[in-house]
């Protein structure tokens, strides 16, 4: 059976990728950000400063929906970590790199988004892989927002979350923004991040942002966020381990937009 070469291969799927790509040419935007510390899902990651950075790729297609790619890092600015789960000695190096694919499309005020991520942690952990599906909307003066994640590859279970938000303008230069997220895991994402075999609310985290918008493509913003684990069990491994089970931090940051 003769093999198709690639340059074939490729002309005979740009006209399919024609099709598929929307009227709108595709926008980008980045964020830098200095943060004081880095939790996920209710662990301490580093109690030190820490900056990270994302650059997203969002292109419109012709099913109404939109296609996105980022990447967003996190670099860790110490050699020390506090009580935290990355290790000390890595100031100034990436200690995380994520991919992240996905693909949003509207339904009236509501929203579902479905994708992928691949978390790399290099010197610093095991890598891993999820699959994530969003939907959110708006309703009472709110955005709602629930998503299901699933590890597909190391701990080959899930993580919910449920956030909702608000936005509030002020003027045109001038907005502010409040949230609060409440995460549940089942047991094996727990076995792997708090190491202890057991399904339980993870992390209520509350945040608040005010930012400034130099014009419709720059902004600067300052954010505080704090962190506590609603579960007895969960909040006692990690007690255990000699981490912190609740932190306050906050984060200066840029971001523009093209």
């Amino acid at each position: 059976m003769p093999r198709l070469s690639f340059p074939l291969l490729l002309a005979a799927l740009l006209p399919a990728c024609a099709e598929l790509r929307g009227t709108e040419g595709s926008k980008v935007s980045t964020s830098q950000v200095v943060a004081t510390e880095y939790w996920f899902r209710g662990v301490p990651r580093s109690l030190e400063p820490v900056t990270q950075g994302d650059l997203s790729v969002d292109t419109p297609l012709a099913t109404g929906g939109t296609l996105s790619f980022v990447t967003w890092y996190n670099l860790q600015l110490t050699n020390r970590t506090g009580d935290a789960t990355f290790p000390d000695g890595n100031g100034g190096q990436n200690t995380e790199i994520d991919l992240l694919l996905d693909y949003t499309q509207a339904f009236g005020r509501a929203k579902l988004s479905a994708g992928g991520i691949a978390y790399q942690l290099p010197q610093v952990g095991p890598s891993t892989k999820e699959a994530y599906v969003t939907g959110a909307i708006e309703a009472l003066g709110l955005s709602h927002a629930l998503s299901i994640y699933y590890d597909i590859d190391r701990l080959d279970d899930f993580y919910f979350a449920y956030q909702a938000s608000r936005g509030f303008a002020f003027d045109e230069q001038w907005s502010a923004a409040l949230a609060i997220l409440l995460g549940y895991m089942r047991e094996d994402q727990a076995e792997g991040y708090f190491g202890v075999h057991h399904s339980g609310f993870s992390d209520l985290l509350m945040t608040g942002a005010l930012t400034y918008h130099f014009d419709a493509n720059t902004s600067v913003f300052l954010k505080v966020a704090g962190v506590t684990v609603p579960d007895d069990q969960l909040e006692e491994a990690l007690d255990q381990n000699g981490l912190d089970d609740s932190g306050l931090w906050f984060v200066l940051g840029a971001a523009w937009g093209l």
